[in-house]
C-alpha cells in the first residue's frame, strides 16, 4: 500500500515536471522570443545568444546546464538533482519542438504579460514538484548554501544584467517590456509557490472541543488541543493546534468564528513537517 502511494506521488511529480517544462517552452517560444523579449536567468542568457547568433535555445540550455547539474549533484540533494535533470531534458526537448513564432497575439504588451505568466508558472510548478528547471536557480542555491547571498538577491543581480544587455542589443523599449514580463512572471511564481505553503495555527478559545470537531470535519486534519489559562483574566481556555495549507486559512477563520466569535487565532509558517500530514498541492 505504501509502495503504491509512493509510486502515485512520484508519477504525479514527474507529470508536473513535464507539464511545467512544456509551459516554459510555450511561454518562451510563442510569446517572449518572437517579440524580442527575454526571460530571466539562464534562459534569458540563451535567448540573448539566440538573437545574436541564431543558435538553438534548447541546445544551449542543455549544454550550459551540464556543469551546473554536476555542481548540484555535489552540493544538493539526490531527489532534487534527479528531478532537475528530468526538467532540463524536457525543457530542451520542448524548446526544440515548439516553433519560435507569435501564435496567440501580435500585441507586445500582451506577449510580455502572458509570456511571463506562462513561463514562470512552468518553473514554479516544477519547483513545487521537488525539482527546478535548472539554470541559475541551481547556482543560486549552491551560492546561498555557502555564502551570505540569498537566492533572490543573486537572481536580481543576474536579471539586472540581462535587462541591461536587452537594452543594448534591442532597444530601451524592449528592455522595459522585459522588466514588465519579469515582474508579472515573478508575481505568478510567488503566488503558485505560496498558495500551497503550510502554516501552524494556534487558536485560543473557550470551546476547544467544538472547534476541534468542526476543523476535523471540515478539513479531515488531525487537531490537538490542551488546557490553558488567560494570564490577565485567569479564566480557563483551550489552545487548539493544527497545520493547514495557506489556501485553507479563510475557511478556517470562518469555521472557528462560527463556533466561537471571541476566539483568538494566530498562524506562523510551517517550513518543515514530519508526520502524518496530507499536503494539498
Amino acid at each position: 500500500m505504501l509502495l503504491g502511494n509512493k509510486m502515485v506521488r512520484i508519477g504525479f511529480e514527474v507529470a508536473c515536471i513535464i507539464f511545467g517544462s512544456m509551459l516554459v517552452a510555450v511561454g518562451s517560444n510563442t510569446l517572449l522570443l518572437p517579440a524580442h523579449l527575454l526571460s530571466g536567468g539562464l534562459m534569458g542568457i540563451c535567448m540573448i545568444i539566440y538573437n545574436v547568433t541564431g543558435w538553438s535555445v534548447g541546445t544551449q540550455y542543455l549544454l550550459y546546464n551540464i556543469p551546473l547539474l554536476v555542481l548540484a549533484y555535489i552540493h544538493l540533494g539526490r531527489k532534487f538533482i534527479v528531478y532537475t535533470l528530468l526538467a532540463v531534458g524536457f525543457d530542451s526537448l520542448f524548446l526544440h519542438l515548439v516553433p519560435i513564432k507569435m501564435m496567440w497575439t501580435q500585441n507586445i504588451i500582451l506577449a510580455a504579460i502572458f509570456g511571463g505568466v506562462v513561463s514562470f508558472a512552468g518553473g514554479a510548478i516544477m519547483l513545487r514538484a521537488g525539482g527546478s528547471n535548472g539554470g541559475l536557480d541551481v547556482l543560486g542555491r549552491v551560492i546561498a548554501k555557502y555564502k551570505n547571498l540569498s537566492i533572490a538577491r543573486f537572481g536580481l543581480i543576474m536579471n539586472f544584467i540581462i535587462i541591461t544587455i536587452s537594452a543594448v542589443i534591442f532597444n530601451v523599449q524592449s528592455a522595459m517590456f522585459t522588466i514588465l514580463s519579469m515582474y508579472v512572471g515573478a508575481k505568478t511564481y510567488d503566488t503558485i509557490l505560496t498558495v500551497a505553503e503550510r502554516s501552524s495555527v494556534m487558536i485560543v478559545t473557550d470551546k476547544g472541543s467544538e472547534v476541534s470537531s468542526a476543523l476535523n470535519e471540515a478539513f479531515n486534519r488531525g487537531v490537538t488541543f490542551w488546557d490553558g489559562e488567560g494570564a490577565y483574566s485567569h479564566t480557563s481556555k483551550q489552545v487548539v493546534f493544527c497545520v493547514i495549507v495557506n489556501i485553507q486559512w479563510s475557511d478556517l477563520v470562518d469555521i472557528v468564528k462560527e463556533v466561537d466569535e471571541t476566539a483568538f487565532i494566530t498562524a506562523v509558517p510551517a517550513h518543515k513537517i514530519v508526520g502524518n500530514f496530507k499536503n494539498v498541492w
